[in-house]
């Protein structure tokens, strides 16, 4: 019997059969197959126990798998090697029933990784486990329990909070009001000009404390005259510029937003089919790590084409929290410098490989002259003291391979080596003085931090220790297009984000009252999730400690924050919906409705974002077959929506309602609240 090994992608498979031939048959789960369910919480008190169904896309996949399980001898699950991966491993398990698959993890789709993997093949890691679950818990948490909640205050069912996803819109709020409340100061500075040389003036020796900025134009007037200047010291040294660590997620996509023009989403998916190509290691990774096999295959490719590589292997920092097991985004194989079937994934590789041999090569080297000088004359009994800086590239070391780091804004870069470079300060010795040929006084203003981007809100939210990896594109992907919180001002990557007046409302509506918004909060989470995944922690102790404080919190803001528009019939919150159809109009319906028909349905127009006359359910031709009173259609479309028939005699104590079948009630299969 053949063997059967399930990974996630599709993509995969052709790649890896190719390599692995007979006795093997590879099938992809195309992702997750079971979650938690759509229309109810899915993990409550006292246990917290995730209650898991089938997906309908994972019901066929489990049908197929488990088919091809049985005419199978082993089964290997390989799944990404992350705690995603390992989740939707031990769902596979558990959903086809097997007994004892054997799970193996490799970070590149070549034929010597996958033979390592089969040769020394594991088991689930029920702490990675534990670790997606808790994730996954904690967001379900926050958006059953807050969204509603949230919504009703506000009086518009399509507002929603994320655990992650509102922290990454409170950034783009508070950014923006830090631009809007910006308020410009003008300050000033000199320089003066010995010919084909500068001299910028320091004007921080003279400022008081607590300031930043000269403002006192007419003094900066003086300076810009001086007619000479004395040599206090003149110094060459020599500075480096050490390469760039190899990539991981976050850097990855910062750079591809500068130098390809990729947004989040764009750079892993071209990675992505970079990854399943067997062109590069995994894309999901916080580790700048490389292998010894890696290194070799860098220190090859260097002496094979005469670059300059650094007498010791490069050893790079990981972040505290990032999984050291894993490896950085590499190319599979160093002498391969092109690779990729789009444009795009061709840019991609290439920035990837160039990355990875710059890594390994020696620092660039500078001939740096630093002049300082000091006006002849004081001006207003203060001395005024003045700097020279020229730098000249002495050896190109990694950059005889790549100009700069792509991760860094190009223009800036480019600007700040080409202002220095072009500054050549000669030889001066202490005493001398110097005439000055001209002199020009430097205006400027302070200015407002810039808006975010796609790729500087990646970085942002690494920086922050928000998020992971395998959730940056999808982050940024749900608060653009999925809930339009942010848009985008320039269609161009990378180009500036501004929240919506949706984004504004929400953040007023939730910062300061809920701790998950807060900024640390989500960074110790994101700690606590490792500690599980290292089995330091449990899954119940995070998610128990998470619900209660939410509960409380949520009983406060009910105390605190009334309802935009309470409903006349009961005092809930009317909510907005809006239909999922353009061409059907927006209604507004009371938040303690019911669809078993037991609660309050009083409706209303739409009157321009307000709540209008009422519009009491329609009757139907229908009748009740218990107490013979008309019936009313309910219908929700979308995601978790119903239709069913109800007594309109409800609130005199009748509770039947009837399926709906062909737009009529199913008087076969009458239910009555209480009903199991």
């Amino acid at each position: 019997m053949t063997d059967l090994i399930i990974v996630e992608s599709p993509g995969k498979v052709k790649t890896i059969e190719g390599y692995l031939g007979a006795g093997y048959k590879v099938a992809a789960s195309v992702g997750h197959i079971r979650d938690l369910p759509e229309n109810r919480m899915g993990v409550l008190p006292p246990d917290f126990r995730p209650e898991y169904v089938l997906t309908e896309r994972g019901k066929e996949v489990a049908s197929r798998l488990k088919r091809l399980a049985s005419e199978c001898n082993t089964i290997y699950l390989a799944t990404d090697d992350d705690r995603e991966g390992e989740a939707i491993a031990w769902h596979i398990q558990q959903a086809l029933g097997l007994q004892s698959p054997k799970r193996i993890t490799f970070t590149e789709i070549t034929k010597t990784a996958l033979k390592a993997a089969l040769e020394s093949p594991g088991s689930i890691d029920l702490a990675k486990v534990a670790a997606q679950e808790a994730r996954r818990c904690l967001d379900r948490q926050v958006g059953y329990m807050v969204s509603p909640v949230v919504a009703e205050h506000l009086g518009d069912r399509s507002f929603s909070a994320g655990r992650v996803q509102s922290v990454a819109v409170r950034l783009v709020v508070d950014r923006e009001e830090a631009i809007t409340s910006h308020v410009p100061i003008a300050f000033y500075g000199a320089s003066l000009s010995f010919g084909d040389w500068k001299a910028k003036w320091l004007t921080k020796p003279l400022l008081q404390s607590g300031e930043e900025y000269w403002t006192d134009k007419p003094f900066a007037e003086q300076v810009s005259q001086l007619k000479q200047v004395r040599v206090v010291s003149c110094e060459a040294t020599e500075s480096k510029s050490s390469p760039p660590a190899p990539f991981i997620t976050s850097t990855l996509q910062k750079a591809a937003g500068n130098a390809c023009g990729l947004g989040p989403k764009e750079t892993m998916n071209a990675a992505q089919k970079l990854y399943e190509q067997g062109a590069i290691t995994y894309m999901r990774t916080d580790s700048p790590n490389l292998s010894n096999d890696a290194l070799k295959g860098i220190a090859d490719y260097a002496r094979a084409n005469d670059l300059p590589l650094a007498e010791t292997p490069r050893k790079f920092k990981a972040k505290g929290n990032a999984q050291a097991a894993h490896e950085c985004i590499r190319p599979s194989r160093m002498d391969v410098t092109e690779a990729g079937e789009t444009e795009e994934q061709r840019k991609l590789y290439r920035l990837i490989w160039q990355r990875t041999i710059c890594s390994q090569l020696q620092d660039a080297r500078f001939d740096v002259r630093t002049a300082v000088l000091e006006g002849v004359d004081e001006i207003d009994g203060k001395v005024i003291t003045l700097q020279a800086r020229g730098k000249k590239l002495a050896f190109a070391g990694w950059k005889s391979l790549v100009a700069q780091d792509a991760a860094e804004d190009p223009e800036k870069a480019a600007a700040d080596e080409a202002s220095e470079a072009s500054n050549p300060v000669p030889d001066l010795k202490p005493g001398d003085q110097l005439g000055v040929e001209s002199g020009e006084v430097t205006e400027s203003k302070t200015t407002a931090p810039p808006r975010f981007t796609e790729v500087s809100l990646v970085d942002e939210l690494e920086k922050r220790g928000i998020g992971r990896p395998s959730t940056y594109a999808g982050i940024i992907e749900y608060i653009i297009e999925t809930r339009g919180y942010v848009e985008k001002l320039d269609k161009k990557v990378p180009g500036p984000l501004k929240p919506t007046h949706r984004a504004v409302r929400l953040i007023k509506a939730t910062k300061g009252k809920f701790k998950f918004l807060e900024y640390e909060f989500t960074r110790i989470a994101e700690e606590q999730l490792e500690a599980i995944a290292e089995g330091k922690t449990t899954f119940k102790s995070l998610v128990s400690n998470v619900h209660g404080k939410l509960a409380s919190e949520i009983a406060d803001y009910q105390k605190n924050n009334p309802v935009a528009h309470p409903c006349p019939q009961c005092g809930r919150g009317l909510m907005l919906n809006t239909p999922p159809k353009k061409k059907d109009s927006p209604w507004w319906g009371c938040s303690g409705f019911s669809p078993e028909g037991d609660g309050c349905d009083y409706a209303a127009e739409d009157n321009n974002g307000a709540p209008g006359k009422s519009r009491a359910p329609e009757l139907t031709e229908f009748e009740c077959k218990s107490c013979n009173k008309p019936l009313i259609h309910r219908v929700k479309e979308g995601e978790g929506g119903w239709s069913f028939f109800s007594c309109s005699g409800y609130k005199s104590g009748c509770q039947q309602s009837y399926p709906e079948k062909n737009n009529t009630p199913d008087y076969t299969s009458p239910k009555i609240k209480g009903d199991d």
